[in-house]
């Protein structure tokens, strides 16, 4: 099978687009203003200024039924270090960055989502 022009010329439209895809944040960086939000029991605990000069914070939670939660900032990353819950979803989540990405610990009713200037295209997040 031999590869004609328009062949060619498709498949370098198509690495074309892939690599600019994932080179998207690289060529393009997020310099919007974003801020983490930590809800409690449905009530705002902290917002958290996020960008990438931050040096790393630990905010320790104590919650009701002695609950702990250790939640570290640093850079434009928030996550979960520690936490009492049984399942640990939150600490799996892992790090987050982007704007509508969330953590939530149902146990210790604690959400943790960050707001940022911009709205997200939901397609932009499952990256």
């Amino acid at each position: 099978m031999k590869l004609k022009k328009g062949d060619l010329f498709i498949i370098v439209i198509l690495v074309t687009a892939v690599l600019g895809w994932f080179l998207k944040d690289a060529i393009f960086p997020d310099d919007s203003s974003k801020n983490a939000v930590i809800k409690i029991d449905g009530q705002v605990y902290a917002t958290i200024p996020l960008d990438k000069d931050n040096e790393r914070q630990e905010i320790p939670l104590t919650l009701a039924d002695n609950q702990y939660m250790r939640i570290v900032t640093e850079k434009d990353q928030i996550w979960v270090e520690k936490s009492t819950c049984p399942d640990e979803v939150c600490i799996k989540t892992g790090k987050i960055s982007k704007p509508g990405q969330s953590i939530v610990c149902l146990p210790n009713k604690t959400v943790i989502h960050i707001e940022g200037a911009e709205d997200m295209d939901i397609d932009d997040l499952s990256v």
